[in-house]
């Protein structure tokens, strides 16, 4: 516990008068200059409960240490009275900008230091709780986020896995198209910073919620889904509405989300199918009214698309995918996300290398 008193003051006389006004309350400690005061703080920081200092000392003067104790960071913990008997506004101001808690002139009147010392301690005690209670609560609150980050991925795997078993997606793909999509956000990030609001925890939530780009299909009817043959224009109508049907279904699971993660995933979902130059759907939004995640996971979508097989084509390869995204004959994406797409290509391939 802290409960020592630091006096620093070249005057024995006024020493003696602080530690006699004080010694029932604390454990008294003087020194007779700054270098003194700096000596007994690096052993005793953690026992000093307010630290006097006094103006004009010899060696290291009271406003040479005060500058010292702000740039260690003594005066965050520490409540520092400064103690003069000059009463230049200059120098008070210098003091105060420097970290002074508090001024006294000399001479002083006892009952009134004393009771400004009082006061010091107690909002020096009550902030110092109230940072230990927000740094308690803090901690708790990254705990409650790090077990619903474990919840949101257990959920989004679950509903993944859901459109594996009806066979509408394979585990490969699922997989491709999330680290496609982190690849591409991670350099669109390092490339395009002030353009996009692509941070770590944005780029996560992208990752993550990938796998649900095609979750409305478990809502599409067999009898179209898995239609061998061409399908009419209405069936395709049906078709399409996957992007709204999966985001009808996210809605029913946004109270078990964290809002980073159910926008993320609703823009991916409803979006994914939009086209740079407003020619996709649902809602055909152009450019860069298409949220950044939507952009990111169709153009993962589109490549990985090319280099898988297909019930009427064998897939291409990387080669040819990659110069029919770059010339526009598999979507139509932005400068900046063909540019992030060229510069991240070999990781890219060598990541679809593995499935």
């Amino acid at each position: 516990m802290r409960n020592t008193m630091l006096i620093a003051d070249d005057d024995i006389g006024y020493r003696d008068q602080l530690s006699e006004l004080f010694k029932d309350k604390f454990d008294i400690a003087t020194v007779g200059n700054g270098r003194e005061a700096m000596a007994y703080l690096v052993d005793h920081h953690k026992e000093i409960a307010i630290i006097l200092v006094d103006m004009h000392m010899p060696i290291i003067d009271g406003r040479a240490l005060l500058k010292v104790l702000k740039l260690k960071g003594v005066i965050k913990r520490i409540p520092v009275i400064m103690m003069t008997t000059d009463r230049d506004e200059a120098l008070i101001a210098e003091s105060f900008e420097n970290g002074a808690t508090d001024m006294i002139y000399k001479p002083f009147v006892p009952q009134v230091i004393a009771a400004r010392v009082n006061n010091l301690i107690a909002l020096n005690r009550g902030r110092l709780q109230l940072e230990e209670m927000i740094r308690q609560q803090t901690v708790q609150i990254q705990e409650k986020n790090n077990e619903l980050k474990a919840f949101n991925s257990k959920l989004i795997e679950i509903m993944s896995s859901i459109v594996e078993f009806r066979n509408l997606e394979s585990n490969s793909h699922i997989k491709k198209i999330k680290g496609i999509s982190r690849i591409v956000a991670e350099t669109i990030m390092r490339r395009y910073p002030d353009d996009y609001d692509l941070r770590p925890e944005k780029i996560e939530a992208i990752e993550s919620t990938a796998a649900l780009h095609d979750i409305g299909m478990i809502a599409i009817p067999d009898s179209i889904l898995l239609k061998p043959g061409k399908l009419t224009a209405d069936e395709f109508e049906v078709i399409k509405s996957h992007t709204t049907l999966g985001c009808e279904i996210l809605k029913q699971i946004e109270e078990l989300q964290d809002k980073e993660y159910i926008t993320t995933s609703y823009n991916i979902c409803r979006h994914h199918h939009e086209r740079y130059d407003g020619k996709g759907y649902p809602d055909h939004l152009e450019g860069e009214a298409i949220p950044v995640e939507a952009q990111i996971v169709a153009l993962a979508d589109a490549y990985d698309s090319l280099i898988s097989d297909r019930t009427y084509r064998d897939a291409f390869d990387m080669s040819k995918a990659y110069g029919m995204i770059m010339r526009g004959a598999a979507g139509s994406f932005s400068e900046k996300m063909l540019d992030c797409f060229a510069q991240s290509r070999t990781m890219i391939e060598n990541f679809c290398k593995k499935f």
